[in-house]
């Protein structure tokens, strides 16, 4: 099962998007889990795909390992386009796959450890007021 932002990366559509559609009868509604959040099985996402006339999109590689286990739910995949800064902290900017540009002020360390480089996939873990990368 995808999640909807798993969705609308596949479609290209960001979630509000989907979410209008929905409220406007140009979708079906999906299924829901126990929590209430939407649920999308492959063959949903085909269906979306041909009533939306939309071709499959190039999926973005997935992270190095699962982060499934986080309590953080905002989790934005991306490319590392620059890494910024002397001493001992550095600025990390990851492009997110509708072109937006999420930074992260992080310890030069942290980047070295997590052998972050231009054009490096990574994913920006968001709770509260933090931001941490993840690869």
């Amino acid at each position: 099962m995808r999640t909807r932002t798993q969705v609308c990366q596949a479609l290209g559509v960001s979630p509000k998007t989907l979410y209008l559609w929905e409220q406007q009868g140009r979708v079906p509604p999906p299924r829901r889990n126990a929590r209430g959040w939407r649920t999308y099985s492959d063959r949903d996402v085909a269906r979306l795909r041909a009533v939306l006339g939309r071709p499959p999109r190039r999926e973005p590689s997935p992270p190095a390992r699962s982060i499934d286990g986080l309590s953080a739910r905002n989790q934005l995949q991306g490319t590392v386009v620059s890494i910024r800064g002397d001493g001992v902290l550095c600025e990390v900017v990851l492009r997110l796959g509708d072109g937006q540009e999420v930074s992260a002020v992080i310890t030069r360390r942290s980047a070295e450890r997590l052998q972050l480089r231009r054009g490096a996939p990574a994913t920006a873990v968001i709770k509260a007021t933090e931001v941490m990368l993840f690869r």
